[in-house]
């Protein structure tokens, strides 16, 4: 009876010494923090007594600091500390007030952080090997943070990152997305769509300096989404820019100078749900108590990078004005050569199973029309997931204008389920249209669908390591 009694005292004992350790729980820790960089930190808490929230911080310099918590107002059960900076290298740790540990944290220089991107900018200038320079990236990354060890960076590489790369369902929507839209291309273009485009082009494109315009302002029109920007305006105005001798440089740089910038600075586009969440973030570790939505639009005009980018851009399309290696592409392309000797482009879509197919008639809607289908089911699908996903009282959203409505439905989209289902529409739309005109078979469709998705593979590759 006596061993039973010290028994069960016992148990409870360690039960209480062990909860009280194990009711707060660091939530998403990083595998290694930075020195410098404010970090807040969040915490599930299972009992939010006043001994659960009175945490303490054991600093690498040897240092013990309070972390107090506060409840996150959006979502219960979770508590955020204010922003925790680390000034040395070395082990953190956080104790309850018992001192029971609750997380070891990693400390490491900051300076490591930019290593990984310098060495894979320069293996890519060196070897023009866009893969195996991403993968010396990775690897130095993953050796800085699993104990410097560089064996141990190599097999987390292949395991840890590039392996549980595709993992997330956001990238794999961006994956599937970026290879449907290359089937879609791939059909399009073997039905001769893309050649009707460059025909109907060329009546107003009809020099190097107009083509450049045109194909920045296509990249202007498609604001909703950096992704479909690049992959639409890229495929649609390469012919054309090969037409008019551009280079494939400076038809890159053009892309890339509108994808980004204008879904940055757009108040309609797949970007601004995630933009506000920032705001919001950063208002609530301040505790400051503003609109996010009225700030992001009141900082449009101090968002210096993408304005600053467009203007340049176009700048760039009216004056014709290049230099160094530019001026030297274009030189080139001048010459009849848009790629220069060597070159391996992310999507080849020039191969002989993608060619316009002899006798097919040049129409350039049968281009437009799968693009605008991709265009329209984006935009139809951000604003029906967005009211569906919207959880905004019906009272506030009537006090809303209409354009802070709309940005507000669009930022609760589900953009990347979104992105899937126009490509795939549009890659339908295409095939039915090629074979109603009797221009493709469907065994010759689905040839041209299938090679326009390994066209895409490389450019996939190049975003699983990125």
């Amino acid at each position: 009876m006596k061993r039973t009694i010290v028994t069960i005292v016992l148990i409870l004992f360690l039960h209480s010494f062990a909860s009280a350790g194990q009711s707060v729980r660091l939530m998403k820790a990083k595998p290694v923090y930075l020195t410098g960089i404010a970090n807040q930190l969040e915490f599930t808490v299972a009992a939010a007594g006043d001994s659960d929230l009175a945490l303490s911080l054991n600093l690498p310099s040897g240092q013990t600091k309070k972390l107090p918590l506060k409840p996150d107002t959006d979502r219960p059960g979770i508590y955020r500390s204010q922003p925790v900076t680390f000034g040395s290298v070395g082990q953190a740790r956080i104790a309850a007030a018992d001192g029971a540990v609750i997380a070891n944290l990693r400390v490491i220089p900051a300076w490591l952080s930019i290593l990984p991107p310098i060495l894979a900018i320069i293996l890519a200038l060196i070897t023009r090997q866009v893969l195996i320079s991403l993968l010396a990236g990775i690897w130095l990354g993953a050796t800085f943070i699993y104990g410097y060890n560089p064996f141990a960076g190599f097999l987390y590489t292949l395991t840890e990152y590039v392996g549980k790369a595709p993992a997330d369902e956001e990238r794999i929507a961006i994956l599937i997305f970026s290879l449907t839209l290359g089937g879609m291309v791939g059909v399009i273009s073997r039905s001769g769509g893309t050649q009707g485009i460059v025909e109907k082009l060329s009546t107003f494109a009809s020099n190097a300096k107009r083509g450049q315009f045109v194909t920045w302002l296509m990249g202007v029109i498609i604001f909703f989404d950096d992704y479909a920007n690049t992959l639409i305006v890229g495929n649609t105005m390469r012919p054309l820019t090969d037409r008019l001798k551009i280079s494939r440089e400076k038809l890159s740089y053009l892309v890339d100078s509108t994808a980004a910038p204008v879904a940055n600075i757009a108040i309609i586009s797949t970007w601004i749900g995630y933009e506000l969440s920032l705001i919001n973030d950063a208002f609530q570790s301040i505790g400051v108590n503003d609109n996010a939505y009225i700030t992001f639009f009141k900082t449009i005009p101090y968002n210096f990078y993408p304005l600053f980018t467009l203007a340049f851009g176009l700048f760039i399309a009216l004056s014709g004005r290049d230099m160094f290696s530019m001026l030297r592409a274009e030189r080139r392309a001048q010459k009849g050569k848009p790629l220069r000797d060597g070159a391996v482009p992310l999507a080849d879509l020039n191969a002989g199973d993608l060619q316009t197919k002899q006798g097919a008639p040049l129409r350039w809607y049968n281009a437009l029309v799968p693009v605008a289908v991709v265009i329209g089911a984006t935009l139809v699908g951000l604003w029906f997931t967005g009211l569906n996903n919207l959880s905004i009282p019906q009272d506030e959203l009537s006090r809303y204008s209409f354009v802070r409505y709309v940005s507000a439905v669009v930022g609760a989209s589900d953009s990347f389920a979104v992105l899937m289902w126009a490509a795939f529409g549009g890659s339908i739309v295409a095939i039915v249209m090629a074979i109603g005109q009797r221009i493709l078979t469907l065994n010759e469709s689905m040839n041209a669908w299938v090679s326009g998705v390994r066209a895409m593979v490389m450019a996939a590759l190049i975003l699983t390591m990125a």
